[in-house]
Formats: C-alpha cells, structure tokens, sequence
C-alpha cells in the first residue's frame, strides 16, 4: 500500500523533532558554518536531511524492524516507540509557521554577518595579492628588460668586434698588397731609369756609328778617285799624295803595283782593313787581329772595320 510523505512543516510533525532540528540549526550558526557555506560560494541556509538523537529525517514512511534491517543508503532506523516529549516544546509543536520564520530569519542573520566578513577578508586578501603580483611583475619584467639589453649590448660588442677584426685583416691585406705595388712601382721606375740611360747611351753610340760610317764614306769616296787622278798625271795627283800619309811609300818596303795600297805591318798584303778611330787603311785580314796600334800614327786602336774595294 502506497503511503504519502508529509511536508517538514505539516502539523501532523512532532514536536519533538522540530526542536531537535532547531538546536541544531543554532549550533551551526555559532560554529560559523554560514561563513563557510558563503566561503565555499553555497550562500543562504539549507539544511540536510540527516540523524539527530532519536529522530531521523529523509523518509516519511514509517518502517518496521525487519524493513529497517534491509534499508539502503537513504534509510535511517526509526524506532517503534514514541521518544518522550519535552514539555517545554509542546505549544512550540502547534505553530509550525512561527517556529518556520524564527529559523528563517537565524539563519540569514548569521549566513549575512558571515558573509559580509569573509567577502571584506577574502577582497582584502585578494587585492593585497594583486599589488604584490603587479610588484613581482614589474621587478621581473624590469630584469627581464635589463637582461635583453645587456644581451643586446653584448651581442653588439661581439658583431662591432668581429667586423672590426674582419676589417683590420683587409685593411691589413690592402696595405701588405699596396706596400708590394709600391716596390713594383719603384722597381719600375728604376728599370725604366736604366732602360732610359741605356737609350741614350746607345743613341751616342748610334751616333758615333753614324759618324763613322760618313767618314768612311768619305774616305772610300777619296781612295776609289785616287786611281783616276793618278792615271791623268799632273802636280795634283802628288799634292794629294803629300797630303795623305796612308799612301806615302816606305823607302825600304816595295812599291806596290796595284791599285790598293799595301798592308803597313807587313808590306805584302793588300790593306783591307780601316783602323778606328785614326781612320786609317792600313792594315790587312792578317795583320789587323794581331795590331794594337795603327802602324801610321801609333794611335790605340779601339775598333777595326774591314772595306771592300
């Protein structure tokens, strides 16, 4: 048979029971277990359904022994009897509405007290919290900051020092390669000196080469005219003669019957041979390697020139 559960209120509530739950209601309020519902974010007053003395509360539906024997998690043993009464509460028993309202109104009294004092602590905890997150945020974020610029610097320094020794090895290098062009340069220049002495050296001589060459002409010019002047006869031809020493016959040497004039070393070969730089013919091929001097005049001889006639 299905039997309706009553409400906590009805009046069909036993007295007894409603002051049990009454003094239990006041002394969680004087331990602080409202700050501590406020605390844990649960507000208000809410009471739970659970054993107190001899009552019981979460089930309506009275059981027997043997039910009782086999309940489960939500059934607490009730006993048969009836608990005796506390004369005390029995008219307390009769206005369920009044003692409703008196517990009302303790318990948001205490949970209001309470919660006013643990959200001022809690704010209070919490904002000192945040100054000193903030401080400890700033005094990281300050020696993070002074730690990246000196890694900056430093980083800096290294990269300043590395093209700086890059650079001094090329600074060096094009002063090493610079110092060697200058040698060159100057090496150049004294061969170009030299080359220029020589020039002129050999332009003298180009020179005196070209002077010799128009003496010889010259000459070679006298000596190819002296037969046609002397085949003619005549004081000119002996005058010439006079005037020459090449041709002057030696009183103890034969007279030559040709048309060259004889060697003056040794009288018998044809002088072929022209004696620098008296510039006299007077020598022959085999006389001229041994002759130091020109038999003529005894002047050294420096070079010798070989004519053809």
């Amino acid at each position: 048979m299905a039997v309706q559960a009553q409400h906590l209120f009805a009046p069909a509530f036993l007295p007894h029971d409603v002051g049990h739950a009454l003094r239990a209601l006041e002394g969680a309020a004087a331990v602080g277990g409202s700050a501590l519902l406020d605390e844990l974010g649960l507000g208000g007053c809410a009471p739970a359904p659970a054993a107190l003395g001899d009552a019981a509360f979460g089930d309506a539906q009275p059981r027997s022994e043997l039910t009782c024997n086999a309940a489960g998690d939500n059934s607490v043993f009730l006993p048969r009897k009836r608990a005796r009464v506390v004369p005390g509460f029995l008219d307390v028993g009769h206005q369920p509405g009044f003692l409703l309202d008196e517990v009302q109104n303790r318990c948001g009294a205490a949970s209001t007290s309470g919660r006013a004092a643990a959200a001022s602590g809690v704010l209070s905890q919490l904002y000192h919290q945040g100054v000193e997150v903030d401080a400890l945020v700033r005094v990281e974020t300050d020696r993070m900051r002074a730690a990246l610029q000196e890694a900056r610097r430093r980083h800096a320094r290294a990269v300043v020092a590395v093209v700086r020794g890059a650079a001094e090895a090329r600074l060096r290098a094009a002063e090493a390669e610079l110092e060697r062009a200058r040698r060159r340069g100057a090496e150049l220049e004294e061969r170009l000196r030299q080359l220029a002495a020589e020039g002129q050296a050999w332009l003298g001589v180009a020179r005196s080469h070209e002077a010799v060459a128009a003496g010889l002409r010259a000459t070679l010019d006298k000596v190819l005219q002296q037969p046609a002047v002397a085949g003619g006869g005549g004081g000119g031809g002996e005058a010439e003669d006079a005037q020459s020493c090449c041709f002057v016959a030696s009183p103890s040497g034969p007279v030559s019957t040709g048309s060259s004039p004889s060697c003056k070393a040794c009288g018998g070969g044809d002088a072929c041979v022209l004696v620098l730089p008296c510039r006299h013919l007077c020598l022959c091929r085999a006389c001229e390697a041994g002759a130091e001097v020109c038999p003529v005049c005894g002047a050294v001889k420096n070079a010798s020139l070989q004519v053809l006639l």
